[in-house]
């Protein structure tokens, strides 16, 4: 998030007195119900039955080539300091890399998964911790998606099974706040240009049907151009 806010400022050395922008605000999901993971801001939402709350964290993702799959799904268990079984496919990749892994990694400090494992209706995949934290945040996994580990301890011990969990990837959000129309627009998972506004209009006009407001083109524009996951005001 930060990188994407502040295109141009060196990530590992920014020169002293270098201004940052900090993305300290976002545009909920549309869909507001259970789990939600939008894969486009690295981010997951959890919105808890029966309350007014909604709690974020950010999270890891398949790498190109293991993409994390956009479906719909549901918890089906969880698991405390959890046994990876390596996947054969897994075993397989760094065997050609000249490593050989065990069929079973048992849990502690060198597991993979971390301390906490939610099970997933989709084979294959889980919502995990990890051993290597540097990872939240960009495309690393097999296709898990991973969490910090004092994230992933905290959902665990309250996301109940059965809860639903909507994978997406929704790079423009579009939302209201105090009666001004924001616009929040993240950069493409395949770091494609928006070629044109078809995207960021048709999620704009889906949220002005029936108002009267004038919106700001150009600066509409402006943010589509930049993808900095920043929200802004678009109406005038």
């Amino acid at each position: 998030e930060l990188v994407a806010a502040n295109s141009g400022l060196d990530p590992w050395i920014p020169k002293p007195g270098s201004q940052v922008t900090l993305p300290a605000q976002t545009i909920l999901p549309e869909h507001r119900s259970g789990v939600v993971i939008n894969l486009a801001e690295y981010r997951l939402y959890y919105f808890p039955p029966m309350t007014n709350k909604v709690i974020t964290y950010p999270v890891g993702i398949g790498r190109i080539g293991w993409d994390t799959p956009v479906t719909k799904t549901r918890v089906t268990g969880k698991n405390k300091d959890p046994w990876w079984r390596v996947p054969q496919s897994v075993r397989q990749e760094h065997r050609k890399q000249g490593r050989e892994l065990p069929e079973m990694v048992r849990p502690g400090k060198d597991n993979p998964l971390g301390g906490y494992a939610i099970n997933l209706g989709l084979p294959g995949y889980l919502l995990h911790g990890t051993n290597k934290g540097f990872g939240i945040g960009t495309r690393v996994s097999h296709g898990c998606i991973r969490l910090r580990n004092t994230d992933i301890e905290a959902l665990y011990q309250q996301l109940p099974e059965g809860t639903e969990v909507s994978i997406m990837n929704q790079p423009v959000k579009v939302g209201w706040h105090q009666g001004k129309l924001m616009l929040e627009v993240h950069p493409a998972l395949e770091k494609q240009e928006f070629n044109s506004l078809t995207p960021v209009t048709a999620a704009i006009v889906k949220h002005i049907q029936n108002t009267e407001i004038d919106i700001d083109w150009d600066k509409v524009l402006s943010i589509a151009r930049k993808q900095q996951g920043i929200v802004q005001q678009i109406s005038k």
